[in-house]
């Protein structure tokens, strides 16, 4: 990314340039500004690439700030993305309305802002996309950590590009990672699910969907189950929403929860890859899944364990090496120790 342009926007001094040092190591140029006026009079000429903005400041917030940016002629192309202390639906909803390319919570490591930057310059020169692929994860409990992995392999594929991700939570009645990822109430995969006669389309995935990254989306499962009796969850409703989604390109990762049934086997039948994740007291649970799914007719070269806990999203070797044959790997400058938290 050397050469390209990036205007830091934030009322706080040292975050400004503590961004600006990290950038600047990551190949960036960088300029700041302290407000919104400032950040509209520097942006004016349209010589930025990309555009960093805090959500909250005085006088003009982040959100109008980007608003005027996209309706003027000479910086409706700039990438923008927000930073914010606050991570719930409502902020992402608003910044992504507003025309923002992406939206990253605090706190995170000062690395992965670059790596932000990079991706979604890159979705910007419109790369041809690729058919997309599925994978999933499965835990022997749901304190295995299925979910989280779940979650950060979506990340990665998103980070890598240049396709959507879609992140699928089917840990029903109730799943965790839409309320992990702070998204807002509605539609959900309980819902999508119910055999209501309505034909799975792109129109009713969309309302189910919650854009979390710039390209990364989540069909979530219900935050808690539902008060009112539902059928059970009909598995044909799923490979179509699958069929859909590929056909699309997105990549589709599947958190198919911690029990082998019709609707979760239907998810692992169409993955490519799945990993499984046990708690460290757990071995004879986790051989008793292997058992169950291969059992069920998974192919045991398709399987793979995880290890109790996280991945680092930049590790993408030992992570998906699907993803990494589909795209060669453009390594995220090493985060610092630093946490951004203000």
């Amino acid at each position: 990314m050397s050469g390209k342009r990036v205007l830091i926007v934030d009322d706080e001094a040292p975050l400004r340039f503590l961004l600006s040092k990290q950038l600047i190591r990551a190949g960036f140029e960088t300029d700041m500004a302290p407000d919104g006026a400032s950040a509209l009079a520097a942006a004016a000429d349209g010589s930025f690439d990309a555009v960093v903005l805090d959500v909250v400041m005085p006088r003009m917030d982040g959100f109008e700030v980007c608003r005027r940016l996209k309706a003027d002629p000479r910086t409706a192309g700039t990438t923008v993305l927000f930073l914010s202390a606050s991570g719930n639906g409502e902020f992402r909803r608003r910044a992504f309305a507003v025309g923002a390319a992406d939206f990253l919570a605090k706190p995170f490591q000062t690395g992965q802002l670059a790596a932000y930057i990079q991706a979604n310059l890159r979705r910007a020169e419109n790369v041809p996309v690729a058919p997309g692929r599925i994978v999933a994860t499965i835990g022997t409990t749901r304190m295995a950590g299925a979910a989280t992995l779940a979650t950060q392999l979506a990340e990665t594929a998103a980070l890598q590009g240049p396709g959507p991700v879609m992140l699928i939570d089917l840990e029903l009645p109730a799943g965790s990672i839409g309320a992990r990822l702070q998204l807002s109430g509605g539609p959900n995969m309980g819902v999508i699910l119910q055999n209501t006669g309505e034909p799975i389309s792109d129109e009713l995935i969309a309302r189910v969907a919650q854009r979390y990254h710039g390209a990364l989306e989540v069909m979530p499962a219900p935050f808690t189950p539902s008060a009112i009796t539902q059928g059970d969850p009909v598995p044909q409703r799923l490979t179509d929403v699958l069929d859909n989604l590929v056909g699309r390109g997105y990549h589709v990762v599947i958190h198919a929860g911690s029990r082998v049934n019709e609707l979760s086997l239907t998810a692992l039948h169409r993955s490519e890859t799945i990993w499984t994740m046990a708690t460290d007291d757990s071995r004879d649970a986790y051989e008793a899944l292997i058992r169950e799914m291969t059992a069920a007719g998974i192919h045991h070269e398709s399987i793979r364990s995880g290890a109790s806990g996280t991945v680092n999203f930049r590790d993408l070797d030992s992570v998906e090496p699907a993803w990494r044959e589909r795209r060669p790997v453009r390594k995220a400058e090493p985060a610092a120790r630093l946490a951004i938290v203000a």
